[in-house]
């Protein structure tokens, strides 16, 4: 069919008539260069507006820029990345308010294969798995806040992450989570 040498012919010759220039390609390319403004990552609502960059930095050693939240019911996230791919990536969920208590918590909402944490609200656990579908391995930190809400953080490291690191972020994310403990008080 010759239908396609036609469309192109009739498309030149549109671009001829409507008189695309060297002019207007130089006045495009001397337009200045897009700014890119990196907002907090409280800017995000939800849970994002429990911390900032800086904070994450300073407990996990992780320079994230980007962030988004969603809420549902009463379960409000946060997920921060970078800008240079998916992972890795630190995710935050908060259930407003629980019923259950410590034991409650270690018996039936704490994932199989999880390690008890002491010192961390009511109770608490770590999971980490391997790396799967694409990224690398995840540290995950639960806990009962005093404030009887479930919190949740989880770290997803690239692919190829060393073990080494997968260790020391167990603790850095620990770390974090003390931080964000909510009490009565």
């Amino acid at each position: 069919m010759r239908t396609r040498p036609i469309a192109l012919a009739a498309a030149a010759a549109l671009l001829a008539l409507t008189g695309c220039s060297d002019k207007r390609a130089d006045a495009v390319a001397t337009l200045p260069p897009v700014e890119i403004v990196e907002q907090p990552a409280a800017s995000a609502g939800g849970a994002c507006i429990l911390w900032d960059y800086a904070f994450i930095e300073q407990k996990i050693g992780v320079d994230f820029s980007v962030a988004a939240s969603d809420q549902v019911d009463d379960t409000s996230t946060c997920v921060v990345q970078t800008m240079s791919g998916e992972w890795p990536y630190l995710a935050l969920s908060v259930v407003e308010s629980t019923k259950a208590d410590a034991e409650l918590f270690t018996e039936e909402l704490m994932p199989g294969g999880a390690t008890r944490l002491k010192g961390l609200g009511k109770a608490g656990y770590r999971l980490v798995t391997k790396a799967s579908g694409g990224h690398g391995p995840t540290v995950e930190i639960g806990w009962l806040s005093d404030a009887k809400q479930l919190q949740t953080l989880r770290f997803t490291f690239a692919k190829g992450a060393a073990s080494g690191d997968v260790k020391r972020m167990q603790t850095r994310l620990l770390s974090l989570a003390k931080a964000m403990n909510t009490s009565n008080g």
